[in-house]
């Protein structure tokens, strides 16, 4: 549901809706990262969740890449006015330093579970679920993340993405440039259709790495996704071999 698409979007979700053939709506909130970081507006999103609603399917919101301050507040969903029936969170949960995930649900859904039945209980676990050292993990980094230090990091980030994003627009082959937190989305204008893992990308991923910056692309688009703890410094480096990422044939 990008920019000028999303009466489209929402017609086209409408109409699968009425099938009555679904019971979830999966959706990564605001920026869709596999995709190629492609953003879209919390409002479009609003109405979408606002149509499951009618038709009584979940609205299920994959956190797991946009979570914990990658979108400037510490959840994408904190934009919108409506709220998922679940959400999935994983990754910056423990700061990337163990595997740890926690998927939340409305207390509707809970209920659903809830009952001295245990036919209908809903047996999930795995060996390490609620894992001591994960959870002492997570609980560092969301105590690290609420330090008026790391905001403030986040705003720096997101700040100078702009700046950056400003300069490099008017290159003749940035096709489009997008910010969205400390998320930063170059597109280097190519002819044809780029596939997401072909060549193109690995003469990217090979440059990178031999200016010893480490970034994944995904076909043409170059994407900056940085730790809060960056430096300027370090980030102006980035930035720079972006730039001359931008000129490779």
């Amino acid at each position: 549901p990008v920019e000028g698409q999303e009466a489209h979007a929402l017609q086209v979700l409408e109409e699968q809706l009425k099938t009555g053939e679904f019971a979830a709506f999966i959706f990564e909130p605001l920026c869709q990262g596999a995709a190629g970081m492609v953003m879209y507006a919390p409002e479009v999103l609003d109405q979408m969740l606002v149509l499951c609603r009618k038709y009584g399917v979940f609205t299920i919101a994959d956190e797991v890449m946009t979570g914990f301050g990658k979108t400037g507040k510490n959840f994408a969903c904190d934009y919108l006015t409506e709220q998922p029936d679940m959400l999935c969170l994983s990754k910056a949960l423990t700061g990337g330093t163990i595997p740890m995930a926690i998927t939340s649900f409305t207390q509707e859904i809970f209920d659903g579970f809830l009952d001295t039945d245990v036919n209908k209980a809903l047996f999930h676990g795995h060996t390490f679920t609620a894992n001591p050292t994960g959870c002492a993990a997570a609980l560092a980094s969301i105590g690290l993340l609420e330090s008026a230090e790391m905001q403030a990091n986040i705003q720096r980030i997101h700040e100078r993405h702009l700046a950056f994003a400003e300069k490099t627009n008017a290159h003749p082959r940035v096709k489009t440039t997008r910010v969205l937190g400390v998320i930063f989305a170059l597109e280097i204008a190519r002819e044809g259709v780029e596939s997401y893992y072909g060549t193109f990308r690995n003469r990217l991923y090979q440059f990178f790495i031999e200016k010893g910056v480490i970034l994944r692309p995904v076909g043409n688009i170059v994407y900056i996704l940085p730790p809060y703890i960056i430096t300027d410094d370090q980030l102006e480096k980035v930035y720079e071999v972006v730039e001359a990422a931008v000129e490779i044939d």
